[in-house]
């Protein structure tokens, strides 16, 4: 499934990866979890935010132009959805079942962020 799919489909909480060029740079988010953001433009022209868990995960050197593979949870929103969980995930979560069961194991896929290309340094932006 790619990202175009996921948004028109309305999906939520679905592991994605997306390959695309940052376009934006946020302020770092310090409410909850202290989260990177940044919008990465797909091929498509569709866009979305990153939500990179600083607590989690080291900063991720990004510059716009970057060209960047993600791969996390797709979470959709009107302006094009979110992918968060882009980092490995040693957690032993524990949560109670319907069935008043209690399992424990990671809470999500691991995610990644890599950075495969970047704009020459030398070139003017």
């Amino acid at each position: 499934m790619d990202a175009e799919q996921a948004f028109k489909e309305g999906l939520s909480n679905i592991p994605l990866t997306i390959e695309g060029e940052v376009s934006k740079l946020l302020p770092d988010s310090h409410e909850g979890a202290h989260h990177q953001k940044f919008v990465v433009n797909l091929h498509d022209n569709h866009t979305i935010l990153v939500a990179h868990n600083l607590e989690r995960a080291y900063k991720v050197p990004v510059k716009i132009g970057d060209k960047l593979e993600i791969h996390g949870t797709y979470v959709w929103n009107k302006l094009g959805g979110i992918i968060h969980n882009t980092h490995h995930d040693d957690r032993k979560a524990c949560q109670r079942t319907n069935s008043d069961h209690v399992v424990c194991g990671p809470s999500h896929e691991d995610g990644w962020i890599i950075l495969s290309s970047q704009k020459d340094p030398h070139r003017d932006s």
